[in-house]
């Protein structure tokens, strides 16, 4: 009896402790409290459409005031929760219109060979080899950043250095830019792709003059077809690795993100958006760009204000121009990093994805149905094309407010930004380029085409609204940083300003970030400036971006985020996550 006395005290005690670990860790995991109404004061309200107020006052997830702390403080109510700005900023919600949420957070479970985190071959090497000896959780050693223009001594891998690296597990490299990858013959071979099999609409199998395959996978439907048969993550994983990526997009400072174009493994990934996005605690609010697969069969886009809405579709007319694939008007340079680096032939000019009939018939499709079309375009041979063909369905199906995007625009003329804001086009900017690769664009394109590389001037001249976007995980997600590429023009490396008349003003950049970055995604009457009657979607930063040095904005910290006036919990640790966690380890069972 007596030893049956202690175990019963004993399964007590630990249920006891049980039980109150449990409490204590749904208290831990609590989001921040919830206010039907807040007053904000004490700093800089940057309304972006009305200049800079002192106070805004929100109700039920609603701006009702914004102005001088006395006009906006007599509007409030006893209930109402006062939060100090202590001199700090309140700005709109950023808007990132250009990203993929899904690559992203499958790519930042691979191995890291970018050149963000090394700046030899050897050492990417060297990770490479140690992740080969070490465990993968599906058989593949997936590794993403290869860049061979930011990192200085990075020659291609040869077939036999990845077969030597892994002689039976498939082994992928991504580079940075996801417009081109390195196979393995192992990986060839779980893929089912040999020199036989045919190159899918847009994409290749590169061979060698022999007619083997060299290992070297270009374009993103070739790509696609190289990673169809790779073992599927496990059930709940891609949920938990999205949901922890939607977390870091909010500690960014964004509430609403654009997936433009849904790539990553996969099933249902516009469900998946919808999903998480859909959640009363979601991290940040998003529409989706589907792939043409992802579209449904009939009808038209979903309502914007909808949780991972499907607006548009996704093409790409050309691809990077850090690879060789952008479709220039003229030749890429000669020089020891495009021929002995890139491998580029001299007088080397990128390929079209896309003839201009068969691209017609499924932009056609699609402009009918009321889709929002988005094309990834940077030389100006690809712009050409797509304007061709827009004028050309245009004339045919006339279609007013239609927003059709050119994506990304490394050296749109100043002649087809004319023309893209007459067909009533709108165009968003990749000016991380100038960040990250700015000290090498003439050794790419010369000194001539460097001084209009990402003219996003001219296209403000040229009258068309324009975003600014970081397409994640191209380049890691930093919008501050995005924001300040755009107002100096200066690449981190040494070097002279990239284009410097191309510069934005910061509340030009401002802007391209929030309302007109809403306004290319027909959200702008909801989002995107802190005016009465939006939803308070907010951000708090530790300063105003427009007022503080430029050479300090990354200095700049995002404490804090708001949508429709509920503060988001966007820390990793949260009740949302535990629960996939619990969820994947429970379908693993």
């Amino acid at each position: 009896m007596a030893g049956s006395s202690r175990l019963m005290k004993v399964v007590r005690n630990a249920a006891i402790s049980v039980i109150i670990i449990a409490f204590g860790a749904y208290i831990w995991l609590a989001p921040p409290a919830q206010h039907d109404e807040t007053l904000f004061y004490g700093g800089d309200v940057v309304t972006v459409t009305g200049g800079t107020a002192n106070a805004l006052l929100v109700r039920d997830g609603r701006i009702v005031a914004v102005g001088d702390y006395g006009s906006v403080a007599e509007q409030a109510t006893d209930a109402a929760t006062r939060v100090d700005l202590m001199g700090r900023a309140l700005l709109p919600g950023l808007i990132e219109p250009h990203t993929h949420p899904v690559a992203t957070a499958q790519f930042g479970a691979t191995v890291d060979v970018s050149g963000f985190t090394h700046s030899t071959r050897a050492s990417i090497m060297t990770a490479l080899e140690e992740a080969a000896d070490g465990f993968t959780a599906n058989g593949w050693i997936m590794a993403f950043g290869w860049d061979p223009v930011m990192v200085d001594d990075l020659t291609a891998p040869t077939p036999a250095e990845l077969d030597a690296i892994a002689p039976e597990k498939p082994l992928v490299i991504l580079t940075q830019m996801m417009h081109d990858a390195y196979a393995n013959s192992a990986a060839l071979r779980a893929a089912g792709i040999t020199e036989t099999t045919p190159n899918p609409m847009g994409g290749e199998f590169i061979k060698d003059e022999n007619g083997r395959l060299t290992g070297v996978v270009r374009e993103v439907s070739a790509i696609k077809a190289l990673f169809a048969n790779a073992p599927k993550p496990p059930l709940g994983a891609n949920d938990l690795l999205v949901n922890l990526q939607l977390g870091a997009y909010a500690r960014a400072g964004f509430t609403t993100i654009a997936a433009a174009g849904l790539v990553g493994s996969g099933d249902d990934l516009p469900g998946l958006m919808k999903r998480l996005t859909g959640a009363k605690d979601a991290p940040v609010q998003a529409v989706t760009y589907g792939l043409p697969h992802q579209i449904p069969a009939s009808g038209g886009p979903e309502d914007a204000q909808t949780p991972g809405a499907i607006i548009g579709v996704k093409f790409w007319m050309d691809g990077s121009p850090y690879a060789g694939g952008a479709a220039f008007a003229e030749p890429y340079e000669t020089t020891d990093l495009t021929t002995g680096r890139l491998h580029l032939e001299p007088g080397h000019m990128g390929a079209l994805n896309h003839e201009t009939s068969t691209f017609r018939k499924v932009f056609e499709a699609y402009h009918k149905r009321g889709y929002q079309i988005a094309v990834h375009v940077q030389g100006e041979r690809a712009v050409g094309r797509v304007l061709d063909v827009v004028e050309s369905v245009l004339a045919d199906y006339p279609r007013t407010d239609h927003r059709h995007r050119l994506e990304h625009n490394a050296l749109i003329s100043r002649e087809q930004l004319q023309r893209a804001a007459r067909l009533g086009m709108t165009t968003g900017f990749f000016v991380d380029h100038v960040t990250f690769y700015g000290h090498r664009l003439p050794e790419l394109v010369g000194e001539a085409r460097t001084a209009r590389y990402m003219p996003t001037r001219t296209a403000l001249d040229a009258g068309l609204r324009i975003s600014l976007h970081s397409d994640n995980p191209a380049t890691p997600i930093g919008p501050l940083r995005t924001f300040k590429a755009a107002i100096t023009r200066q690449p981190r490396r040494s070097g002279p300003q990239v284009a410097p008349d191309q510069a934005l003003t910061p509340l030009e950049a401002l802007r391209a970030m929030t309302i007109d970055a809403a306004w290319q995604l027909g959200l702008d009457r909801e989002r995107g400036s802190l005016e009465v009657g939006k939803a308070a979607d907010l951000v708090l930063m530790s300063a105003n971006p427009l007022t503080v040095d430029p050479a300090r904005i990354e200095d700049i910290r995002v404490e804090a985020t708001w949508i429709g006036g509920r503060q988001v919990d966007a820390r990793k640790t949260t009740r949302t996550n535990a629960g996939l966690v619990w969820d994947m380890l429970m379908g693993m069972l």
